[in-house]
């Protein structure tokens, strides 16, 4: 079989079996079902794949995936996030879409809800994230919209030219060498096609973690200490190694590994021959407060009222008295990055 020759999966699988039709592949696909796991049936993989080990992920997407869907469920958030996208891009329609990244369909769900006649690849590399998101589209009925695909993404085994749509919920930030996934969506994109990511910025998180060490430092001066407080004392070393990179020994190895300079990915967008374009996904009406807030019920699992009111005043005064509204909407907490490959 040549470079650019495309396995059709049909020839091999029975017409009956869900991955019979998607001849988007370069090699065999085998149902993991058969081939590792019984808890795996459904879920898909390239020949190549099977058996190899996982590379720049933990238990966290792998043995604790169940724990990792029950805690962080947010397919309304992503739709409103994927409808701003895809509004803006004009795109009410899609043949073919590619996830990267997928997990347990957090973006997948809302993808096949706002494309109503696309179908989507969903790749992830935890095979038990992506037996969550076959569940989910069992329960839906969607299981011939979607072909669950456990992957490394950056490895060339999609045709090219193949998709109108190339989508990741979070993905980026996860490896070490982002430009090479972008490389890989603009190879199987479709001239004019755009690669859509929702990613976190250092220019925001910087802030973020200036707010927390002045917090911690006012709470020694003034001899208090918590659990929330002991909780705002960890965040600069959690932030540390997406922020200092190289200067982190073992970085690599951190599941979150980026927060993205906006220069980093222009060098990116350069290297891919794609045009970017980047917009905060937030408001700068409280942006560092509600941020925190947030952080604070889902990581660190308290309420405001476990954090004494001087040190809310701490972030009001970044979200109110230090910046114009203007650089507050340049200082990206989190953005939409869009990657689109030339016609």
């Amino acid at each position: 079989m040549s470079d650019t020759e495309v396995f059709s999966v049909a020839a091999d699988i029975n017409s009956d079996s869900p991955a019979a039709g998607w001849d988007y592949f370069k090699v065999p696909l085998v149902d993991l079902g058969e081939a590792e796991n019984q808890n795996f049936r459904g879920v898909w993989s390239p020949l190549p794949e099977v058996g190899a080990k996982k590379i720049g992920v933990d238990s966290v997407f792998l043995e604790n995936a169940e724990d990792y869907y029950q805690k962080y469920q947010g397919f309304d958030y992503w739709r409103m996030l994927t409808k701003q996208a895809l509004s803006k891009l004009g795109i009410a329609e899609a043949s073919l879409v590619v996830e990267f990244g997928c997990g347990f369909g957090n973006g997948t769900l809302p993808l096949l809800d706002l494309l109503p006649t696309a179908r989507v690849i969903a790749t992830d590399i935890s095979p038990q994230l992506l037996s969550i998101l076959k569940r989910l589209l069992d329960a839906r009925g969607l299981r011939t919209r979607c072909l669950p695909v456990a992957m490394d993404a950056q490895k060339d085994y999609l045709a090219e030219a193949c998709a109108d749509l190339v989508f990741g919920s979070a993905i980026l930030h996860h490896l070490a060498d982002p430009g090479a996934l972008v490389q890989c969506a603009m190879r199987i994109l479709k001239p004019g096609g755009a690669a859509i990511f929702f990613e976190p910025f250092e220019a925001g998180n910087a802030i973020l973690r200036l707010i927390c060490m002045l917090i911690a430092e006012e709470a020694d001066r003034r001899k208090v200490s918590s659990r929330a407080i002991k909780w705002v004392k960890a965040i600069p070393g959690t932030l540390e190694p997406q922020i200092k990179r190289h200067a982190v020994p073992g970085w690599s190895d951190f599941n979150d590994k980026w927060a993205f300079p906006r220069s980093v990915l222009e060098s990116i967008a350069q290297g891919a021959g794609a045009q970017l374009i980047v917009y905060p996904i937030h408001d700068n009406k409280g942006q560092f407060t509600r941020h925190f807030k947030y952080m604070l019920e889902v990581y660190g699992a308290m309420q405001a009222a476990d954090l004494p009111e001087w040190a809310w005043r701490v972030l009001e005064r970044f979200d109110q008295e230090l910046f114009s509204p203007e650089l507050l909407t340049d200082l990206l907490l989190e953005g939409c990055v869009i990657f689109r490959r030339p016609c």
